[in-house]
């Protein structure tokens, strides 16, 4: 099945995002690696050492700053409060190749945040035209607009599957049926189809598994956990949001769910003088990328 060239492009825009997410995070275990060969256990100290603070103390560490100096200077109030511990977590310092290679991770990083934040505009500019697809998808718990774009652009026309169930297939998560004593099973999932589609949604499973809202398909997650474990639901639940999402994508129609306190925010909206994303949505991006934004009071 050959794609029309949006759509392609717009597939080459979410797979080489991902590429790139994948070799932040790489640079990220790298960074926490080195910190940990200089005795330096930040990362038991910050939920998140890349987060504004946990950037706030790794640039004073590779400025060789002191302990006492590093800590009294950190900007948020919540962490300031574990700043003894933090101080002992640090207090070693680093070699001077550490403070090298720390740096180079930093300025990579920051150059990959960068990238991400182009390829977000590029693949706004694509999404406008299927604004409706993707506020559908991700009327569904545990998509987000990332998400929903890499999803969409995996799936193409989603009207060429003729179900749900044909859709799931596609993306490998259909399970392998093999006889024994002339009894049929199902195995384990077939895995063949794109494989993109089906890590994305995947992580979508796994943030739906995790939210609060007793939604019918965290129920059906929950079910599934208790007989056949979290794996195996996990799995189970991504193949039923794709089977959803063909669904609500056919009669465009939005999620709606008992279990849902109040709908989930799902309006997209594009600036209308570009083609780029609006101010709201690139500072959210920025903010994902763990940036601190700050908008002035006219708003700039």
């Amino acid at each position: 099945m050959i794609l029309p060239k949006e759509d392609r492009e717009l597939r080459a825009l979410t797979r080489a995002r991902k590429g790139y997410v994948d070799f932040r995070s790489k640079l990220k275990a790298r960074t926490i690696q080195e910190l940990e060969a200089c005795t330096i256990k930040l990362a038991s100290e910050l939920s998140d050492v890349f987060g504004k603070s946990g950037r706030h103390v790794l640039q004073g560490l590779v400025d060789g700053r002191s302990a006492d100096v590093i800590v009294e200077s950190i900007p948020s109030k919540k962490v300031k409060k574990n700043k003894e511990k933090i101080k002992q977590a640090i207090i070693a310092g680093l070699s001077p190749i550490s403070i090298f290679l720390i740096k180079s991770h930093i300025q990579m990083i920051d150059e990959v945040d960068k990238k991400l934040v182009q390829l977000d505009a590029q693949i706004s500019r694509l999404l406008k035209a299927r604004k409706r697809d993707v506020e559908i998808a991700m009327s569904i718990p545990g998509i987000g607009f990332v998400s929903a774009a890499a999803i969409l652009s995996e799936i193409g026309d989603y009207r060429n599957f003729a179900s749900g169930k044909k859709l799931a297939a596609f993306s490998g998560l259909d399970p392998s049926v093999y006889e024994s004593a002339g009894k049929r099973y199902n195995g384990k999932i077939t895995k063949m189809g794109s494989k993109y589609l089906r890590r994305m949604i995947i992580e979508c499973a796994h943030a739906l598994s995790r939210t609060k809202a007793k939604t019918q398909l965290k129920r059906f997650f929950l079910r599934i956990m208790a007989r056949r474990g979290k794996n195996i639901a996990t799995v189970a639940l991504a193949r039923k949001m794709l089977v959803v999402l063909h669904h609500l994508l056919i009669n465009q129609e939005m999620y709606k769910d008992d279990g849902l306190a109040k709908p989930k925010n799902v309006k997209v909206s594009f600036s209308e003088e570009s083609n780029y994303p609006s101010l709201d949505e690139m500072i959210e991006v920025l903010v994902g990328a763990g940036y601190f934004v700050k908008k002035d009071s006219q708003g700039g």
